[in-house]
C-alpha cells in the first residue's frame, strides 16, 4: 500500500522553529504510512531542508511569491489563486492539507476542498501575535474567518489558540493544542560535548549568554544586545553567542561596533548543530516581543540550560524549573544582575522531564500518525458512500 500523502503549506523549509518541529516530526513518523509533501510560498528554492525533505521521499512545489520577509505583493493574490486552482486540481490524491501558514489559509483552504479533493483542513497556529504594519493588520482580517474553513484546528500553545480562535472554539475543545516537540536525547547535557564545543570556540572561562533566532523583530536581538552590554559591567569575562541569521542580521551587527561589545559576540549564523551549540551556553535568554511556543525554549531545558525569557511568552514553556520570566519593561541591567543571578548551577539531565510533559518528538509522532490515518480512512469511507449513492445499476 502506498503511503498517506500530507501536504503540508509553509512558507519555505529554511531552518526556524516551525520548521525544525515539522522535520523533527517527518523525521519520526513512520514514513512507510505517511509520508509528507510540501507547498513552499516564499520562493526559495533552495531552502536549507530541501534537500533532506527529498532524501526522505518528500515533494516540494513551489507556489507564485505573494510575501517576503518584509514585502507582501498584494497585486499577486489572482495570480496566486489561479495557481492554487491550478494545482489542486493537477493533484487529487491530497485529501489532508496541514495549514502551517495560517495567513493565506482562508484563500487556499477554500480552493483545496473545491477544486481538489481535499477533505481535512488543518489549521495550524505556531504564533502569539502578528507582526507590525499593514501585512499584519491584513494577516488578522484574513485569520478571522479560519474556524469557517479548517475542518481542524491546532495551535502550539494556548496563546497561539487564543490569537485566531474563537473563545467557543477553544472552550468547546475544537482546538487542540500540538506540543513543539524535540528530540529530547540528542539535547541532553553532555561534560564532554560541553568541553570540546567550547575550546573550539575558545569560550574556556567565560560566561556564555546564549540565543538561538532568527534576526526579525519578533526575537528583538536590539534589547538582547542592551542587555549583554550591561552585562559586560558585571563581568568582563562574558560571551554572547548568537546562533541564526535574517533581515536584521546587518542592523544587530552595526549596533554591536556601536557600543563596543562586537569583540564580545560570536555570530555563528544558521547552524544544523544547535543541540552541540547548546552544549558551550551557560545561561539562554529570550527578550522575545512575541511567540506562540518557542522550540528552542525547550531545546535548551533539554540541554539543562538556566532560561531567562520575557514575561509576555506563554508560561507554558515552563515545563522544568530552569526558567524564569522578565518583563520587557524592567531596564536592561535587571536582565543582567537576574543572568549573573542564575549563572551558577549544576547542570543536569531534563530528560525525563521532557517525556513526561509530552514534549519528546516520539509521543507527538505517534499521536499525529494516528490522527492523519484516522482522517484518510474517514475520507475514504465518504468517497465510497458518495460513489454508492451514485451508481446507477443496470440489468
Amino acid at each position: 500500500m502506498e503511503p498517506i500523502r500530507i501536504l503540508n503549506v509553509v512558507g519555505r523549509m529554511d531552518r526556524g522553529g516551525i520548521e525544525s518541529f515539522i522535520m523533527n516530526l517527518y523525521r519520526n513518523i513512520d514514513r512507510e504510512k505517511i509520508q509528507f509533501d510540501f507547498l513552499a510560498h516564499y520562493g526559495k528554492v533552495d531552502a536549507d531542508f530541501n534537500d533532506e525533505i527529498k532524501e526522505l521521499g518528500g515533494r516540494i512545489y513551489e507556489m507564485p511569491v505573494i510575501k517576503s520577509t518584509n514585502r507582501t505583493y498584494y497585486t499577486r493574490v489572482f495570480q496566486y489563486r489561479r495557481a492554487l486552482i491550478n494545482f489542486f486540481k493537477n493533484h487529487p490524491e491530497y485529501r489532508i492539507v496541514h495549514g502551517h501558514m495560517t495567513n493565506t489559509a482562508s484563500i487556499y483552504m477554500p480552493i483545496a476542498k473545491k477544486y481538489g479533493n481535499v477533505s481535512c483542513c488543518i489549521s495550524h497556529s505556531h504564533l502569539s501575535q502578528a507582526r507590525k504594519g499593514l501585512s499584519g493588520v491584513v494577516t488578522n482580517l484574513l485569520q478571522k474567518s479560519l474556524s469557517s474553513h479548517a475542518t481542524d484546528l491546532f495551535a502550539c500553545s494556548e496563546n497561539a489558540a487564543s490569537w485566531i480562535y474563537s473563545k467557543r472554539d477553544i472552550e468547546s475543545g475544537k482546538v487542540k493544542i500540538i506540543n513543539n516537540a524535540i528530540n529530547a536525547s540528542q539535547f541532553q547535557f553532555d561534560i564532554d560535548k560541553r568541553d570540546k564545543i567550547k575550546k573550539e570556540l575558545n569560550l574556556k572561562g567565560e560566561l556564555v549568554v546564549g540565543h538561538v533566532g532568527r534576526f526579525f523583530y519578533e526575537k528583538n536581538h536590539d534589547f538582547l544586545l542592551d542587555i549583554f552590554n550591561e552585562l559586560l559591567k558585571i563581568e568582563t569575562n562574558s560571551k554572547l553567542l548568537l546562533v541564526g541569521e535574517g533581515d536584521l542580521f546587518n542592523d544587530i551587527k552595526e549596533k554591536a561596533i556601536n557600543l563596543g561589545i562586537i569583540d564580545k559576540i560570536i555570530f555563528t549564523g544558521k547552524r544544523s548543530d544547535v543541540s552541540m551549540l547548546m552544549q558551550a551556553m551557560d545561561v539562554f535568554v529570550m527578550p522575545s516581543h512575541f511567540e506562540g511556543l518557542p522550540l528552542v525554549s525547550i531545546e535548551a531545558q533539554a540541554a539543562g540550560l538556566k532560561c531567562i525569557t520575557s514575561d509576555v511568552i506563554t508560561d507554558e514553556i515552563k515545563i522544568t524549573d530552569l526558567v524564569s520570566f522578565l518583563s520587557l519593561s524592567v531596564e536592561p541591567q535587571i536582565w543582567a544582575k537576574k543572568i549573573m543571578e542564575v549563572s551558577k548551577y549544576n547542570r543536569r539531565n531534563t530528560l525525563d522531564l521532557i517525556v513526561q510533559n509530552g514534549y519528546d518528538i516520539n509521543f507527538v509522532a505517534n499521536y499525529m500518525q494516528k490522527f492523519y490515518e484516522e482522517k484518510f480512512f474517514e475520507s475514504a469511507k465518504e468517497i465510497k458512500k458518495s460513489y454508492e449513492k451514485n451508481v446507477v445499476y443496470r440489468v
